[in-house]
């Protein structure tokens, strides 16, 4: 049921985060100094301003809110299940992402670094709540300008060449939602999304589609469109790749979600015979992600590409177009960004307190740093899709998914990824403890983790491993009740 009213909710959560992103920019030294504190707690005051909303929205309610008065065809805002968990998982993760960041300080402008941080989380949660195609664009193009700040912050030539390759992105992305936007409104004269779908056939169908869905998988790093994904995670601050990991990535799939269901129907894709691309896609960033993170020897390099793989398996939930597999990709989701955001800390430590990169180089560093190296231990063996941990949860519903849409193929893809998984990342973690004669050292330096860094690691390694472990896993309870609330009766 879709209840429409003047909710203050979804805006002032936005405008909080939005408005100390601003304080930070124009703050002074105490300010700056403190500048990683008040982005948590801003995500803290977002997060208790749409918590008396949940039952309503779990309840089943869709709750929207226009404000026609703003120009040039008003702002729209959106909760349903979908949005709530989304904009829930953004403001914790956010906050764990800024909490780090407390500890790691890039180097260069703090100020700029810290504003442009929080803005580019007030603009995730806004496109996540957006209640039309013309809000969610206004927020994808802010997010996305926003975050090359944080590329470029060092200012060497690296990060300068990453930037500039997240630019091509950033444009083109933009460019082609934009176009797009134009077909959607010539077809509908409308930009608002409703159950099901409002467009029928017509000459600008196909265009419109592959102008989102092009747009979407540039910005969730999807063979081919990958070209910028790893010059970013191996030239920008750890902190702005954590946050890219956890949170950029996903509203990709967030808005690929949305013009399947709301913009054009499951029903039409599968009448226009446009799924098997769409699979096909999905498929071959899976293998092309896995088989380049294997081949990789830069440890952030090697997580880039794990992660296009991972994100693979996000869209090839969505594609898939059933509801077990809409399970797995939404849980998929609330997976990879807790235990890639893991294993991305880590590797910002093991990278500050010991230079190494290069995978070959890390024999015996489970000794050097222990605490760093079990976090990432315990991620990678879950990313593998170890049972009963939550990856292997997603590849159970992806694969029951994919045989109930005739895809059996696709389950051997699955295991096929899960070796490659295991062939790049169990090497690293025997090797990080049984390896090479550091362990035999009695002089090795003292791990040296801050308080921020290691509530951050227990956090994460608590929202990814034991949540799974809990008799009432409640991220998969939310993954079935917003694919039954897409699928109902199904």
């Amino acid at each position: 049921m879709t209840q429409t009213a003047l909710l203050w909710q979804p805006a002032v959560a936005v405008l909080i985060p939005l408005g100390f992103a601003l304080f930070l920019g124009v703050g002074g030294k105490a300010v700056r100094e403190k500048g990683s504190y008040l982005s948590v707690c801003a995500l803290a005051a977002s997060f208790l301003v749409l918590a008396p909303l949940a039952d309503d929205v779990w309840g089943g309610q869709v709750l929207t809110v226009n404000y026609p008065f703003l120009p040039p065809f008003g702002l729209s805002f959106q909760i349903d299940q979908l949005s709530l968990a989304m904009a829930v998982l953004f403001q914790l993760l956010g906050a764990v992402a800024a909490l780090y960041s407390v500890a790691v300080r890039p180097t260069g402008e703090a100020r700029r670094f810290q504003a442009a941080f929080l803005f580019v989380l007030a603009c995730a949660l806004g496109l996540v709540l957006a209640g039309d195609l013309l809000s969610l664009f206004l927020f994808f193009e802010a997010m996305s300008l926003a975050f090359f700040v944080l590329v470029i912050h060092r200012g060497d030539k690296p990060s300068v060449d990453a930037t500039i390759k997240y630019l091509y992105m950033t444009v083109g992305g933009g460019v082609l939602y934009f176009a797009a936007l134009a077909a959607v409104f010539v077809s509908a004269g409308s930009f608002h999304w409703q159950e099901g779908g409002f467009l029928v056939p017509g000459p600008f169908l196909l265009p419109a589609f592959f102008g989102f869905a092009a747009a979407f998988a540039l910005k969730s790093g999807l063979f081919p469109l990958h070209f910028w994904m790893a010059d970013v995670y191996g030239n920008a601050p750890v902190p702005a790749v954590v946050l890219s990991s956890m949170v950029l990535l996903k509203t990709g799939a967030y808005g690929m979600t949305r013009i399947i269901h709301h913009v054009f129907g499951a029903e039409l894709l599968l009448q226009q015979g446009w799924q098997q691309v769409l699979l096909s896609m999905a498929a071959f960033t899976i293998l092309y992600g896995s088989v380049c993170a294997f081949s990789q020897r830069d440890l952030l390099r090697r997580l880039a590409y794990s992660s296009m793989a991972q994100l693979g398996y996000v869209y090839l939930g969505i594609f898939l177009l059933t509801p077990a597999a809409l399970v797995g990709s939404i849980y998929h989701i609330m997976s990879h960004a807790v235990l890639k955001g893991t294993m991305l800390v880590c590797a910002g430590e093991i990278v500050d307190q010991t230079g190494k990169r290069n995978v070959d180089q890390m024999a015996g560093i489970g000794w050097q740093l222990p605490l760093t190296m079990a976090a990432f231990s315990l991620a990678a063996l879950t990313v593998v899709g170890l049972p009963p941990l939550n990856v292997f949860i997603s590849k159970w519903y992806l694969s029951v998914g994919a045989l109930a849409a005739g895809q059996p193929l696709l389950v051997v893809l699955l295991l096929v990824s899960s070796i490659l998984n295991a062939a790049y990342f169990l090497p690293m973690v025997v090797t990080a403890f049984f390896g090479g004669e550091e362990r035999h050292q009695k002089s090795l330096r003292c791990e040296r983790l801050s308080w921020s860094t290691l509530l951050a690691l227990v956090l994460l390694v608590a929202a990814g491993v034991v949540f799974a472990l809990t008799p009432d896993n409640w991220p998969l309870r939310w993954a079935e009740g917003i694919a039954t609330a897409f699928w109902p009766g199904k």
